[in-house]
């Protein structure tokens, strides 16, 4: 039984939806924007239903290339001299996921790291896996065969998720940041939707700076642009800690992993230097040179 008022709220307006009595509408209750979403096999929580064009562009895509997407990514990392396998394992241990946690995959494609994060969180856990293909995600489902898991599937855009604030214990992305037409948006909903303390892990093509002169991965960054793709440093929300970066398969992609904290660092900037007879600290020094 699918529960999708108690699951799901307005990826808009936030507020709370209602089903429909022939089970094939959720609408919200927001009197400003009334919105509905379609019942399927799969719910369709998509916002804007008008997506940005390079979201449009990215859906149709993947629409069409679904059956072939496993041997065609297999192929990439094969390319990359780089066992798949080992990789999506380690991507996936950066979330440090435990039994019994609740779970959001962003872009779950055809579930392969899914299948990882299922078996990470049983028994009793809970995963939640859109994307914003559906044809990729039906495929997911008939895939997978959770065991001890609860995992729920959905359609949306990952600018705009259906949940309340502070709702999962982790949240993971692979493969499809960087072609987000409101990237920066994006990562302030993986954050919002995490609870403090969440394990965050995004990742996706950059190849690292240190190789970017070599013939091959010139090679590849002249065949395919989004390995020149810079890693979005400038996009990541303020209040994390326990940052931590790493390149894989093969050095053409990156993977990040942070918490979720309270709030944002800040320096003590007011913090007398020890040892000194007079008024010294950094706010002083920098007036100085200003």
């Amino acid at each position: 039984m699918n529960n999708y008022e108690k699951n799901y709220i307005c990826p808009k307006t936030k507020t709370e939806l209602e089903l429909s009595e022939d089970g094939k509408t959720l609408s919200n209750t927001s009197l400003q924007q009334p919105l509905s979403y379609e019942v399927n096999d799969i719910v369709d929580l998509t916002f804007p239903k008008e997506l940005f064009e390079q979201d449009r562009k990215e859906q149709v895509a993947y629409n069409d290339a679904y059956q072939r997407y496993d041997r065609g990514v297999t192929w990439v990392f094969e390319s990359l001299n780089s066992d798949e396998k080992e990789n999506r394992e380690k991507m996936c241990s950066l979330l440090h996921l435990k039994p019994g946690m609740k779970v959001l995959e962003v872009g779950a494609g055809t579930g392969k790291d899914s299948e990882l994060i299922i078996k990470a969180i049983a028994p009793n856990g809970e995963a939640f896996l859109s994307d914003l293909s559906p044809k990729m995600l039906q495929l997911a489902k008939q895939r997978l065969q959770p065991d001890g898991v609860t995992v729920n599937y959905f359609i949306a855009n990952g600018t705009y998720l259906p949940f309340e604030d502070e709702t999962f214990d982790a949240v993971f992305h692979f493969g499809g940041i960087n072609t987000f037409a409101e990237r920066k948006e994006a990562f302030l909903e993986f954050n919002r939707v995490a609870k403090v303390g969440a394990r965050i892990v995004v990742g996706d093509e950059s190849v690292a700076p240190w190789l970017r002169n070599e013939p091959t991965y010139q090679t590849l960054m002249k065949a395919n642009p989004m390995f020149a793709d810079e890693v979005p440093f400038e996009d990541l929300p303020k209040n994390i800690e326990n940052f931590e970066l790493h390149w894989i398969f093969g050095f053409g992609y990156y993977v990040m992993g942070y918490n979720k904290a309270a709030q944002k660092p800040e320096v003590n900037v007011d913090l007398q230097i020890p040892g000194k007879d007079f008024e010294d600290n950094w706010r002083l020094r920098a007036e100085k040179k200003s």
